[in-house]
């Protein structure tokens, strides 16, 4: 049983690393990486796992499906993902420049569709398998 948690909370913070690190801008716009270790994507990893973590106890005390729990999870993690691209993208380009909210998004949502995507498919894929094969064992 605590097999579990502990792979949902490493797919999290890797898939969560990939996929900040993948739509970030580079390292062409001169910011101070020191400055910036709260929005390092290895912490922003670790709190959308805390929350999925929280989350999947609570849906395995509702006995809520499986396809259920790993889509609101993705679904959750996918808007995260989003937001952390926004924080991220003002913290190290906008805070530079002069970009409305909206010149923000329309920067962050072209670069975010495609990581997101294929992270969140990997996400409820691995975390479906994850939660399958521990319902498998209990039923055994």
């Amino acid at each position: 049983m605590t097999r579990t948690p502990l792979l949902i909370f490493l797919l999290t913070l890797f898939l969560t690393t990939l996929q900040v690190q993948w739509a970030s801008p580079g390292d062409s716009y001169g910011y101070d990486a020191g400055t910036l270790g709260v929005l390092s994507p290895e912490v922003l990893g670790a709190y959308p796992g805390v929350l999925l973590l929280f989350l999947l106890a609570v849906f395995a005390r509702r006995h809520m499906p499986l396809l259920r729990q790993a889509a609101i999870g993705t679904g959750l993690l996918a808007v995260y993902w989003l937001l952390a691209n926004y924080i991220t993208f003002d913290a190290r380009v906008a805070s530079w420049s002069t970009y409305t909210p909206f010149e923000i998004w329309g920067q962050v949502l072209p670069a975010s569709l495609f990581s997101i995507a294929v992270c969140g498919l990997a996400h409820f894929s691995a975390s479906w398998l994850i939660l399958r094969q521990t319902r498998g064992k209990k039923n055994h």
